[in-house]
């Protein structure tokens, strides 16, 4: 939910104020020259008329500038606690409401662009019309009364059917979403849709056209629901200004020659009731928006003591310890979906462990809860147990190349590549130093094929210097002669240099070359095998 500090606030009234005093001195000064009255129907009135309107020229310029900073700093800061917001979120909670959730809560965000616009509009049209109100009750009491109910009369005809639109507006919220889903399926699965002719004209005829149709009929309606009402206010106006010029005279209400003044401040006034009337459409804008965005950061919420930094990191290990570990995937109604665990594994430093098992078997849940994307339901990791430090830690022993791997636009890591002695030699290590041929961050910043990709990561994944390497189904990209380079010579060359090598692989032709074998089925560790020769590995792994 966005707030605006009550500073902010009394400076909008402060600048609202004066303006709307000078502004209504203008409309004074006119009504009484144009009545015949003679105090102001002297020499200097016409310079003291035009420097009110110099002065409120200014006045507006300058605040227009204050008041234009303060909008973007709001926008801007609110974006900041927002992506702030979002690099917070736990994976799990990324995976249940969808990455669609954040292109739209940016959007609702940039709605508020205008607020400080609105709500200053807001108070000069107010105090503007509150003034005139009471100029008008000074010349007749009864006329007044009558002139302030049509005004009554015309903005509750407003009001009412503006307030039936906030439901339409959320609702043409809710088709949005529908709508960035669909983008994010054309740009993550862009490759499988052209390939295939009819998933590609079923997207597209049975999902974009009709919810695009759909969205822009309703946002149609809306925008024309919006227009037409407000022209109430404009034709609203015509009729009250059309009472005071023929009804109120006939029955000696109003004398003639207020008669003018009324019509002068009724046209003048005009601007700020359309104003009022005329912001309600954002101001509906702005409710549904805060709603959304209370809404995301509700759904988004993050409890206040995982988001501080931590006070000590960790740099290396002995041993890590799943002590009855569990993880439970909830479905809607809050039933298992699916059950890891429980899980009791000893990994030592140093060690090479494979990961093997079947789709659906738990590897990847067990990979997530590894290196601390996935929280425990039971049980706890613990690291080095003689200190007894838990698993909050322990991403700062973890470097991964996920089997989604992504490489980044810019270099968000503290080493550089540049004049990078350790850069260079691993480029020469996964011969990628015939790819890429200087030491030049922007060189690396382009399209690769899925292995090329891969060597970049774990390249990055070394840069990072860490105890403990994950990879996951790293070696399925690449070609045979680099997937034994792989296994037979970049494993044992890590594993030398003392790293704890943690692999999902499928790759059975090299088993034998690690520690240990751990099988995973239906969400637990089925058989756990130290290395023995390939044809007894062959026959008792997948046994």
């Amino acid at each position: 939910m966005l707030k605006i500090k009550k500073r902010e606030i009394l400076y909008l009234l402060l600048y609202a104020i004066p303006n709307t005093l000078l502004t209504f001195a203008i409309v004074y000064i006119i009504n009484n020259v144009m009545g015949g009255n003679k105090a102001f129907l002297n020499d200097y009135m016409g310079i003291v008329f035009t420097s009110i309107l110099v002065y409120t020229y200014l006045l507006n310029v300058i605040f227009q500038k204050k008041l234009n900073k303060f909008s973007f700093n709001m926008l801007y800061e609110n974006e900041k606690k927002i992506f702030k917001q979002i690099l917070s979120v736990p994976l799990l909670k990324l995976e249940q409401y969808g990455s669609q959730r954040f292109y739209t809560v940016v959007e609702d965000l940039r709605t508020f662009s205008l607020l400080p616009y609105t709500v200053t509009h807001t108070i000069n049209s107010l105090l503007m019309l509150v003034l005139c109100l009471i100029y008008m009750f000074t010349l007749s009491l009864v006329s007044a009364l009558i002139v302030v109910a049509l005004i009554v009369m015309v903005g509750a005809c407003y009001f009412i059917v503006m307030n039936t639109m906030s439901k339409k507006v959320n609702e043409l919220r809710e088709y949005n979403d529908g709508y960035y889903k669909s983008v994010d399926d054309v740009i993550r699965g862009f490759k499988e849709l052209k390939i295939n002719f009819l998933r590609r004209d079923n997207l597209m005829n049975k999902f974009i056209v009709p919810n695009r149709d759909e969205a822009m009929n309703l946002d149609f309606n809306i925008n024309y629901v919006f227009l037409s009402i407000n022209l109430i206010s404009q034709y609203g106006l015509y009729f009250v200004v059309s009472v005071i010029l023929f009804v109120l005279p006939a029955f000696n209400l109003l004398s003639r020659e207020d008669v003018i003044s009324y019509v002068v401040i009724i046209l003048f006034i005009s601007g700020p009731i359309n104003n009022i009337i005329n912001l309600q459409q954002l101001y509906t804008r702005f409710f549904v928006a805060n709603s959304r965005i209370s809404k995301f950061m509700k759904d988004f919420e993050v409890p206040e003591e995982e988001t501080e930094p931590k006070k000590v990191m960790l740099h290396d290990f002995e041993s890590l310890n799943f002590n009855n570990v569990g993880f439970s995937y909830l479905s809607k109604d809050e039933d298992p979906a699916f059950q890891l665990g429980p899980i009791n594994l000893n990994i030592q430093k140093g060690e090479t462990i494979f990961i093997v098992g079947g789709n659906g078997s738990g590897k990847s849940t067990f990979i997530n809860l590894l290196t601390g994307l996935y929280k425990p339901t039971v049980g706890e990791i613990i690291i080095d147990e003689q200190n007894g430090s838990k698993g909050e830690n322990i991403q700062d022993l973890i470097a991964a190349v996920f089997t989604d791997n992504h490489l980044f636009s810019k270099n968000y890591d503290n080493y550089t590549l540049e004049n990078n002695k350790e850069y260079i030699e691993l480029l020469k290590t996964m011969e990628m130093d015939q790819i890429i041929l200087d030491d030049k961050d922007a060189s690396i910043r382009r399209k690769f094929s899925k292995g090329q990709s891969k060597r970049m990561s774990l390249i990055f994944n070394l840069l990072e210097n860490k105890p403990i390497m994950v990879l996951d189904e790293w070696a399925a990209d690449q070609d045979p002669h680099f997937r034994k380079y792989f296994y037979e010579f970049l494993l044992p060359k890590f594993k030398e240099a003392g790293k704890t090598i943690i692999a999902v692989t499928h790759d059975d032709a090299y088993f034998h070359l690690a520690d240990r074998i751990i099988k995973f089925d239906y969400g637990t560790i089925v058989k756990e095998m130290k290395t023995t020769s390939k044809e007894e590995l062959a026959e008792n792994i997948w046994a």
